[in-house]
C-alpha cells in the first residue's frame, strides 16, 4: 500500500481530525449507554493475509514441502553427477580438453539469474537511474574507503563532544540489539557486488581443478576426492577461529583422510586398470596428477567456504541468487583475458570445439549446472541444510554405479570400501556441524533476550 505521508498538509490534517472528532463525539451523546458502548467498541484488528509460499506460487500446496525439498535434492545429485560424466566423456579421450572453457561457460551462465531483475530496474529506473547508481555506489566506497583510513589515523586523539555524544547514543542502539541485527542484516547489493567479485577468483579455481582433473582421473575418484572439502572446511574453520575443533570430529577427519588413503592406493596401484572397461588408459603419473588436483579442488573449496564465514559470518546474510549471478557477470567480462595467458602459456591453448557433438556436451552441461544449483538452493529452503549436505554425498555412490554404467567399469572391494569411510565421514562431520549451529543459535537467542530484559 503506498504511503499516505505527505497527501493531506499538517495544518489541513489537524483540521480533518478535529471536525471528525466533534461529529463523533456528537454522535455519541446523542446515542443511548449501550449503543454507545458498542458503537465505541474498537473494531477487531484485521488478520494479515498470509503470504504466498513457495509451494503455493508453484501451484503445489497439496505436496509436503519436505517431499518436494527431497526430490529437488535428488535432482541435484543427478545433474551434478551427469555434468561430470559429460565433462569427463570429452576430457578423458581429449576429445576436447578444455577445462578453463567449460568453467567460463559454466560460470559466466550464472548471469541469467540476473537478467529479470536487471529488465524490472531498467523498466522502473531507466538507464540514467542505473548510471546514478552505479556513480552512487562508487562514491560512497571511496567514502568508506577515506573515513575507515582518516578513523585508523585519528582514532581516539580527537572529537567534539557531538561526536562522542552520537558515539554513545550509537552505542545505546547498539547494545538493544544492533549488534545482533547487524551481525545478521541482509548484505545490500554493493556489499553482495563487492564480495561477488572478491569471491569469484576462488570459486573459478575451484571449479577449474574439479574439471581439469577429469582428464587424467575417474569420475568415482573426483567425485570422493573432492567430497573431503568438509573435511578442509573443518580444518581451515578451526585454524581461524570460525569452527571449533572438537575429538568427535577429528575422529570424522582422520576417518575421511582414511578413506582418501585407500583409494589413492587403489589408483596409483594400477588395480583399477585392469577393470577399467572403456575408460581411457591412464599411466600412474597421469591419475596421480588427476588425484592431486582433485584433491586441490576441496582444499580451495574449504578455503573459499572458511573466509565467506569470516567475512560474512552467516552465509544467510546473502542473496546467493545475486551472489552467483554477479559471480556470472564478473567471471564473463573480467576472466576472458586468461585465454590469452593460457594460450600463450599452452596450458590450453584456446579453439572452440570442433563439433556439434561438443558444442552440445558443453552446453547440456551448464545448464545442468545452473539447473541444478537452482534446484539446490529451492532443496535447502524446502529441507534443512543438515540434509542437503549428506544427501549430496549421495553422488559418491551415484558415481560408482555410473561408471558401470558408462564405462563397463567396475572398482575392487577396497575402493569401495574407502568411498563407503569418505561417505560416512562426510556425512557424521556434517552432523556434527549442524549440531555445533543449533547450540551457537540457541546460545544467541538467550544472550540477545538477557540484553533486551537488562536494558528494559
Amino acid at each position: 500500500m503506498a504511503p499516505t505521508t505527505g497527501l493531506i498538509p499538517d495544518d489541513d490534517a489537524r483540521v480533518v481530525h478535529r471536525s471528525f472528532s466533534d461529529d463523533a463525539a456528537d454522535l455519541a451523546a446523542s446515542m443511548p449507554q449501550s449503543t454507545r458502548v458498542r458503537s465505541l467498541s474498537p473494531p477487531p484488528p484485521l488478520q494479515p493475509r498470509p503470504a504466498k509460499t513457495i509451494l503455493s506460487r508453484l501451484g503445489l500446496n497439496g505436496l509436503a514441502r519436505r517431499t518436494i525439498g527431497m526430490a529437488l535434492l535428488l535432482l541435484t545429485v543427478f545433474l551434478w553427477t551427469m555434468s561430470n560424466f559429460m565433462a569427463s566423456y570429452i576430457f578423458s579421450d581429449n576429445t576436447y580438453s578444455k577445462p578453463f572453457f567449460l568453467v567460463y561457460i559454466n560460470s559466466s551462465v550464472f548471469a541469467i539469474a540476473l537478467i529479470p531483475a536487471f529488465v524490472k530496474y531498467l523498466s522502473e529506473n531507466g538507464a540514467t537511474g542505473l548510471t546514478q547508481d552505479i556513480s552512487r555506489m562508487i562514491r560512497e566506497h571511496r567514502e568508506e574507503r577515506k573515513g575507515s583510513l582518516s578513523g585508523s589515523i585519528g582514532s581516539g586523539s580527537s572529537g567534539t563532544d557531538s561526536d562522542r555524544e552520537r558515539l554513545l547514543v550509537n552505542e545505546e542502539q547498539t547494545e538493544a540489539g544492533g549488534v545482533h541485527r547487524a551481525h545478521h542484516a541482509q548484505l545490500n547489493f554493493r556489499e553482495t557486488m563487492m564480495l561477488s567479485l572478491e569471491f569469484m577468483v576462488l570459486w573459478v579455481l575451484a571449479n577449474y581443478f574439479s574439471a581439469a582433473c577429469l582428464e587424467h582421473t575417474s569420475v568415482a575418484s573426483v567425485t570422493i576426492l573432492t567430497s573431503t572439502s568438509s573435511m578442509w572446511t573443518l580444518i581451515f574453520g578451526a585454524l581461524t577461529g570460525v569452527e571449533s575443533f572438537t575429538v568427535r570430529k577429528l575422529m570424522g577427519v582422520l576417518a575421511s583422510l582414511t578413506g582418501v588413503v585407500l583409494i589413492s592406493l587403489v589408483d596409483l596401484s594400477g588395480q583399477s586398470d585392469e577393470n577399467r572397461g572403456s575408460f581411457p588408459y591412464k599411466s600412474t603419473a597421469q591419475i596421480a596428477l588427476g588425484d592431486t588436483m582433485a584433491f586441490v579442488s576441496a582444499m580451495v573449496y574449504g578455503i573459499y567456504v572458511t573466509v565467506m564465514k569470516k567475512r560474512v559470518g552467516n552465509e544467510d546474510r546473502v542473496d546467493m541468487r545475486l551472489f552467483f549471478g554477479l559471480v556470472g557477470t564478473f567471471t564473463l567480462v573480467l576472466l576472458w583475458p586468461v585465454f590469452i595467458i593460457l594460450h600463450l602459456t599452452e596450458v590450453e591453448t584456446f579453439e572452440l570445439p570442433p563439433t556439434g557433438h561438443v558444442w552440445t556436451i558443453l552446453i547440456a552441461n551448464a545448464l545442468a549446472s545452473f539447473v541444478s544449483d537452482i534446484s539446490w538452493a529451492f532443496a535447502m529452503l524446502l529441507t534443512t541444510p543438515l540434509v542437503v549436505t549428506v544427501g549430496l554425498s549421495l553422488t559418491i555412490p551415484l558415481s560408482l554405479v555410473g561408471e558401470i554404467l558408462q564405462y563397463g567399469q567396475y572398482s575392487s572391494i577396497l575402493y569401495w570400501i574407502g568411498a563407503l569411510i569418505v561417505f560416512i565421514s562426510f556425512a557424521f562431520i556434517s552432523h556434527e556441524t549442524k549440531k555445533e549451529g543449533v547450540r551457537e543459535h540457541s546460545a544467541e537467542g538467550v544472550e540477545d533476550r538477557a540484553v533486551t530484559e537488562r536494558l528494559e
